[in-house]
């Protein structure tokens, strides 16, 4: 009796760090928990793996430190060299994947799979995910025709803890508390941008703060929530697995955080949310939300001063406050992703 062949391995590449977010990150190792079983081994390839190893560690995924400071072209040539094998498959989430890094890798893995939602380039993988709303085949150019586009949040890369909670819109309601979050780093320190125009807001009995694991301006949010005008209100609270993340949101009225994957897990999860952009890649979900009544944006962080980014959070309040909402995702499609990544590699060239 022959033996069964071995399991692929899976490797990931994506950044993640205090200047660019852990978005990148957090999406692929959702996506590698949905598929992991399939696969004897997980590697992360980052520029940025030694910061990353608490994330990796709990997803059981090992790092792979990249050789500094390579060019795309030259780092594509260097995975497919020193790194891919023909029975890998291999997942991309990141800003620099042209079309020419990806069409050394498709050539170097077994299957390439690229998480988009920059639409800046022709397409060479064989399978591409775009979670955001509002994408349509159309907006693509895809050269080969084994492509398979999966676009739209039905194909949301969530935690199993995520998506196993998920639930439709509850009714609008009086907003009494809300619950920061602007992800893994908050490069721009938007927490405490926030935190003090909230604590003007007298029906806000209780402000949660959520910092990520590679946030920066950790002091400087303990200075906050242990001055005076905090004092009872505000609740600094540690890093968050995803189970507690769940609890969190559904302890809080509300989140405030930006058009990025804690604002869709708000939203899967069916909470009351505030969002808005400051980076080019998160203005089409924000726009989007809003635009569906799905949540309320206040616009562009950066391009708001003090005053009228609180007059845009008051007025978000109270839009939550009475406003039914719709639900971000009818139908979730994690059996579609698992199967497209998992399904045995095709004989022949690439």
């Amino acid at each position: 009796m022959n033996a069964a062949p071995p399991l692929p391995r899976l490797v990931l590449r994506a950044d993640g760090n205090a200047t660019i977010g852990l978005g990148h990150v957090v999406r692929l190792l959702a996506l590698a928990e949905l598929v992991r079983d399939a696969f004897h081994e997980c590697l992360l390839a980052s520029r940025d793996a030694a910061a990353l190893a608490p994330l990796l560690t709990a997803a059981r995924c090992q790092p792979l430190p990249l050789p500094a400071d390579l060019p795309a072209a030259a780092e594509a040539r260097w995975l497919a060299a020193e790194l891919l094998r023909p029975t890998d498959v291999l997942l991309l989430d990141g800003y620099g994947f042209d079309a020419d890094y990806q069409r050394v890798l498709r050539a170097a893995a077994g299957r390439l799979v690229y998480v988009d939602d920059l639409r800046a380039w022709p397409v060479e993988a064989q399978v591409l995910i775009n979670h955001s709303p509002g994408i349509t085949p159309a907006l693509y150019q895809t050269p080969h025709p084994d492509t398979t586009l999966l676009l739209g949040p039905e194909y949301a890369l969530l935690r199993p803890e995520v998506r196993a909670a998920a639930a439709p819109p509850a009714a609008p309601q009086p907003i009494r508390s809300v619950l920061l979050c602007f992800g893994g780093a908050d490069p721009l320190q938007l927490t405490a941008r926030c935190l003090p125009l909230l604590l003007q807001r007298p029906e806000l009995r209780e402000i949660g703060l959520l910092p990520g694991p590679a946030n920066p301006g950790l002091p400087a949010l303990h200075h906050l929530a242990a001055a005076p005008q905090a004092q009872g209100r505000v609740v600094l609270h540690a890093p968050a697995p995803a189970a507690q993340l769940v609890q969190l949101l559904g302890h809080y009225d509300c989140l405030l955080g930006p058009a990025s994957t804690i604002l869709i897990e708000a939203l899967i999860l069916g909470r009351p949310a505030l969002t808005g952009y400051y980076a080019d890649n998160q203005r089409h979900l924000a726009d989007f939300v809003a635009a569906q009544q799905q949540a309320y944006s206040v616009g562009d962080f950066t391009g708001l001063d003090d005053d009228e980014l609180a007059a845009r959070l008051a007025e978000g309040l109270q839009w939550l406050a009475a406003t039914p909402r719709q639900p971000y995702a009818r139908q979730l499609r994690p059996e579609e992703l698992r199967a497209r990544i998992t399904a045995p590699l095709p004989a022949g060239p690439r």
